[in-house]
């Protein structure tokens, strides 16, 4: 089986939060079937809790924003407004077959940080005052 990891370099892709993130949880085998332990899972390397952050990449036709789960690993969660830009530190894009025979490829995006973009001026931040009349 190939599989390819690459780099992304995320500052040129304007990347959108949905506001939704979810720690992943450890799981134990037990005498009557897999459950949940309730503690979260922590990455072997670094001893910090995963977390998927569901954010909306151009990955889409014509550079359309499709939904994307970004495996993020670190003790910082931030809280993310629904449909506001983002950044995502050290992108990566996991690349290999279906798994199962299925046709076609799987993608999987991994980051090592993801927080509010910085210096965008983002429709959903301006404050209409009432005196835009005399712009233009």
């Amino acid at each position: 089986m190939y599989e390819l990891n690459a780099p992304i370099n995320a500052a040129r892709m304007k990347t959108v939060a949905t506001g939704y993130s979810q720690q992943l949880e450890r799981w134990e085998d037990g005498p009557t079937g897999r459950r949940s332990t309730g503690l979260p899972l922590l990455d072997d390397a670094t001893g910090a809790p995963i977390t998927i952050h569901d954010v909306m990449l151009p990955t889409g036709r014509d550079g359309r924003l499709e939904l994307h789960g970004v495996r993020v690993i670190g003790h910082e969660v931030p809280d993310l407004e629904p449909y506001t830009e983002v950044e995502l530190e050290d992108l990566n894009a996991r690349v290999r077959p279906a798994r199962n025979g299925a046709k076609g490829i799987e993608v999987s995006f991994s980051a090592s940080a993801i927080r509010p973009a910085t210096g965008t001026d983002s429709r959903s931040a301006r404050k209409h005052t009432g005196d835009e009349t005399a712009a233009a």
